[in-house]
């Protein structure tokens, strides 16, 4: 099996497990826009780290 078999079974794991989550335990309105928050934050973060190696490297 190569890198890009590897790389398939893990992203087909990662979402059988995500939708089995979902399934088993489904999340509250009050829990999605937290989450989404937080989410919303990460992203923010890295897109400011990406900024500051950009401006760094020019």
């Amino acid at each position: 099996m190569g890198s890009g078999g590897f790389m398939k079974g893990m992203a087909t794991g990662l979402l059988l497990g995500a939708c089995a989550a979902m399934l088993v335990d489904p999340v509250s309105d009050k829990q999605k826009r937290k989450m989404q928050k937080k989410t919303e934050g990460v992203f923010r973060n890295i897109g400011n780290i990406i900024d500051s190696a950009i401006s760094i490297m020019h």
